[in-house]
This record gives C-alpha cells, structure tokens and sequence, in this order.
C-alpha cells in the first residue's frame, strides 16, 4: 500500500474520531433523550385534543397556532448531518411558553430538554421570523383611508369624535446594562426601556416604538420619535379637519393622552386639575374614558405574556426584537379571534 495513501487514510480516519467526540460534547446524556422525556413531546398531541388546554398553555387557539407556524415555517426549517434538528412547531412552542412564563432560559431548556444558549437562540429566531413575516399585516401603519375608519369606530364605541388613536408609555424592566450609568433607571426606581404604543378603539395597537431609555419622560420620547414626525407630515389625517358629529364645527384629527404629552393641534391632553370648570371636568372625563384603550391594551398584553412583569435578562437589541413580537403576538389574537369587553 502507498504509504502516503495509508497516512491520509489514518488521518481522515482521526479526524472523524474527533468529530465524533466532539458531537457526544456538545450534546449532554440528559439533552439526547430530548425526544423522550421533553415536555413538547408529552404534551403537544394531548393538548391538541383539549381546546382550553391548549389556549392556557400557548396563550392562543389552536387555529392561531398553525396560522402563526405557516407564516414563519419556512423561516425555520433546519437541516443538519449529525444531529437531528428542532422542528418548527417545536421551536414555535418553545418560544411561546417562554413570552407566556416569563421563566428563564435554564426553566424552559430544562422543561423540554434543550441547553439555555439554544433556548436563548430560538427565542430570538422565532421573534424575529413572527415580525418580518406578519409584522405587514397584522400591524401595518394605516393609510389616511383606513385612519378614517378608526376615528369612527372611536366615536361609535367610546364617544370621542375625531380621534385617531390613544397614546401611552410603558416600561418594560430589564437587568442593567453594563455601563449605562442612569439612562436606564426610570422615576420608579427600576432599570427599564420604554415601549410606546397607540392603540386603536379596538385595543389593537396601530403603531409601537420600542427601546427608549427609561429615564426618559413619555413627552420627551414622542417628539423625539419616528411617530411624531410622520404626525407632522400629516399621516393619519393629523393635518387635515373634519365635522364634528351633530354640528357644523369642524376641527383636526387628533391622538389623545395623559398630561405627559405636549399639546399640539392633532395630539390632545386633559386640562390641569388645578383650574377646572364644569366642561372642563366634563371633558377630562370624556378624554379619560376614551384614553383606558390604550391603557386596557397594554393591561391585556400584560396579562396574556407575563414576561413582561419581569425583569428581562437579555441583551438590548434583543429585548426590542421580542417585545416588538408580543406587541404584535396580541394583535395576531384579536385580529384572529376578536374581542369583547368582558375581555
């Protein structure tokens, strides 16, 4: 035998050896019987067969389930020649129960037998695949056209004409970032950034800005936002007047907020407590009414995926990324199942 052929031979030979080792590395005994023991291959056929299971677990309807998976399957289909790969539905699953608990990434990757770092990767996958696929759809910022039916299903439902949208802030905690001094620490003592929303009279968000420094004020990061400024270019009708219901008054388009905001010809906010007259008390009550949907829609949002009662240990850009899908997560709900007030 050629011995340069028998020293290659021994050296692929070596080298898959190594290979080989390396694979039993990366995998631990209690990661390969995934399959066997991880919580989405007890559960997933049993939990199909109960509906209201199903919806406790994911936070969602079956039916809501599969439609989310066939927008981003093909996002996520994997192919590997040594190890066998995560299925969509199982990385789908994963990051739910993870927007859904709130639990850390060691929980979750203990429950269904994966290590934290490919949890931590799925998540961010996942979240990522959701908004590029049906951000367009379930969140697309409305045209003029559309902008006018919202104001009058505002009118029809909550007795404010004219409005456009209601706009609040919420802070979502985060671990503190490595050397970010105070920009992070906001007036209730915790580290957070800032999710701004504006929501619709049916408790969908119509547009989010999300990333904020905490410390920031709500007034402060609207005139420094993308939002404000398509506001001053007249999107959403803010530039143009309409008639009044009942009279022949006509007057602009407007978003309605706390006193936070600054007052500007489309964006309205209460009267200072301080100096108030009958009308003046009247409409704060009008306004107030009006402005719980924004309020409501962050408190269903909360309510449904309890991570954001917790503090996220993640990084920044990621955070943005997955708070942007949950934002968009409880629009897909509604849109696909509806609301009602009970709600």
């Amino acid at each position: 035998m050629n011995p340069l052929f028998y020293l290659a031979e021994n050296n692929l030979l070596r080298r898959r050896r190594r290979r080989r080792q390396r694979r039993m590395e990366w995998i631990n005994e209690i990661y390969m019987k995934r399959e066997e023991f991880g919580e989405f291959h007890h559960l997933m056929d049993d939990l199909k067969e109960n509906p209201t299971k199903f919806f406790e677990y994911f936070r969602m309807s079956l039916e809501t389930f599969k439609y989310i998976l066939e927008h981003v399957k093909s996002d996520l289909t994997k192919y590997n020649n040594f190890r066998r790969v995560i299925s969509p539905e199982e990385r789908l699953t994963v990051t739910l129960r993870y927007l859904a608990t709130g639990s850390s990434f060691r929980s979750i990757g203990f429950s269904f037998r994966m290590a934290n770092n490919t949890v931590a990767g799925i998540v961010h996958e996942i979240c990522r695949a959701i908004w590029e696929n049906l951000g367009e759809i379930h969140m697309k910022f409305p045209s003029n056209e559309e902008a006018l039916q919202i104001t009058d299903n505002f009118w029809k439902r909550w007795k404010f004409p004219n409005c456009i949208g209601c706009i609040d802030g919420k802070h979502i905690r985060i671990k503190a970032p490595a050397n970010s001094g105070s920009m992070f620490y906001n007036y209730n003592h915790f580290f957070s950034i800032v999710l701004q929303g504006i929501a619709g009279p049916d408790f969908r968000f119509i547009a989010i800005e999300v990333g904020a420094y905490g410390k920031e004020s709500d007034g402060g990061i609207f005139s420094n936002s993308r939002l404000s400024k398509r506001l001053e270019n007249g999107s959403l009708n803010a530039a143009s007047e309409r008639q009044l219901p009942g009279t022949n008054v006509f007057l602009p388009h407007v978003l309605i907020a706390d006193e936070a905001y600054p007052l500007k010809t489309y964006l309205m906010c209460p009267y200072p407590e301080r100096s108030l007259g009958p009308e003046e008390e009247y409409y704060n009550r009008r306004l107030s009414l009006a402005r719980q949907v924004v309020e409501c829609a962050f408190g269903i949002m909360t309510s449904k995926w309890r991570l954001l009662t917790k503090s996220m240990e993640i990084h920044l850009q990621k955070a943005d990324i997955i708070i942007q899908c949950i934002c968009l997560l409880h629009n897909i709900v509604i849109d696909r199942k509806g609301y009602t007030f009970e709600h």
